[in-house]
């Protein structure tokens, strides 16, 4: 039986690697594999997350998720990782990592794991794929299969070989959804001064959907010129680019001290301007804001930098409440579509299989990893998407030369 896999990204490596010495041949247009992978995670491969739910990916399909992380967990992952001698920590967030904090150590152990199982041909650039006589044609070559496994990952880092050619060169025989990019910044009709540019923050951003609440994270926001970036608003990435596509009206909101309730804080703040009545506000607000943000909230609050604690009234206190705990920011568009992590959508997860990842479309024809319309968090699960969707694939084609 022959298997032709197209793409030796972390969904090809995985799924090599798991064959145990078959037939199989991979093709890749890069000169290596892996090369998105040693992008992840800032370059440190955040592979997995202890905090693993269904909640944590979107697709059309919903169930397809659900069985798919429960045939092949976060913790199968660690434990493989452990079994091909990659030994793994996690942080307090839950994300996991290799030991070695590097992208490389990844990408290594899996090539060396997949080698074993499989022939690389690299800068093969496919150009077309015939299904009904099972070919798939490059520039040079012709290359015939029994089983075809598509894992040419989606649209975005087009720079690493996921361009979307693939997509496109099947999209009149296979259903894909709308596309676009994801955990990525995010361009805002509101935009703080020069002064404020890069400036970070711990702090809560919460995504508002045409006025409902939708989701939000605590974690680094960062102020741009463009608008907003940081973990915490790439862990609100995927829904907030979702409902972008759907042009639904989105706001973000940022709380700059989310360990208090808007009551809190105001005492809180209160008692600050009552001690240091004679003080102006900006000195008040000193070791309460970050110093290059501070003209900034003032500005925002309607309130003059040298106005003395004494002189702040009732509607100036509660402008500036207002500001520290919901400062609003309406999103127009994705800032950064050239390095955005991850692709909504793709291969409609409701014509593939779930128990092999084969198309209900086209026999013989399997997709697995970023191809898919399934887009994980920020925080590892994309990967682990990658792992669990190649087990089940390669599971299913290793039983049957049984």
């Amino acid at each position: 039986m022959k298997i032709l896999v197209i793409g030796a990204g972390v969904a090809g490596l995985f799924f090599a690697s798991f064959m145990d010495k078959h037939e199989v041949i991979v093709l890749d247009k890069n000169e290596f594999a892996g090369r998105k992978l040693l992008a992840t995670g800032n370059g440190r491969c955040n592979f997995t997350n202890l905090n693993f739910d269904r909640e944590n990916f979107k697709a059309n399909n919903q169930e397809f998720i659900d069985r798919t992380i429960k045939y092949f967990t976060n913790e199968d992952l660690i434990k493989y990782f452990n079994e091909i001698g990659i030994a793994t920590t996690n942080l307090p967030s839950g994300r996991c990592y290799p030991k070695t904090m590097s992208s490389k150590t990844v990408r290594n152990a899996l090539f060396l794991e997949a080698k074993e199982n499989a022939d690389f041909i690299f800068e093969e650039d496919v150009s077309d794929i015939d299904f009904k006589n099972k070919k798939v044609k490059t520039k040079g070559k012709t290359y015939a299969y029994d089983k075809l496994v598509i894992a040419s990952g989606g649209i975005t880092l087009k720079n690493s070989g996921s361009d979307g050619k693939i997509l496109d060169l099947i999209k009149k025989e296979i259903p894909i959804t709308q596309m676009t990019y994801a955990i990525t910044n995010y361009e805002t009709r509101e935009k703080l001064s020069k002064k404020a540019k890069g400036t970070k923050v711990t702090a809560k951003a919460s995504l508002y959907v045409d006025g409902k609440f939708i989701k939000s994270s605590i974690d680094d926001v960062i102020f741009q010129d463009y608008g907003l970036t940081g973990t915490a608003i790439l862990d609100i990435s995927n829904d907030l680019s979702q409902n972008l596509m759907e042009q639904n009206s989105s706001h973000i909101y940022i709380d700059f001290f989310p360990e208090y309730s808007r009551e809190e804080f105001a005492g809180y703040l209160a008692s600050l301007i009552t001690k240091f009545a004679k003080r102006s506000i900006k000195d008040i607000l000193i070791g309460v804001i970050n110093e290059k943000l501070l003209d900034d909230i003032l500005k925002i609050s309607h309130i003059k930098s040298h106005k003395k604690g004494f002189e702040i009234n009732e509607r100036d206190f509660e402008s500036l409440v207002s500001t520290l705990k919901e400062l609003r920011f309406e999103v127009l568009k994705i800032h950064d579509i050239e390095n955005a992590q991850v692709t909504l959508g793709g291969v409609d997860s409701n014509f593939i299989n779930p128990k092999t990842m084969e198309s209900t479309k086209q026999k013989d024809v399997f997709f697995i990893g970023e191809c898919q319309d399934v887009a994980g968090d920020c925080g590892g699960y994309n990967i682990s998407w990658a792992a669990s969707s190649a087990k089940v694939a390669s599971d299913y084609l290793r039983s049957l030369d049984v």
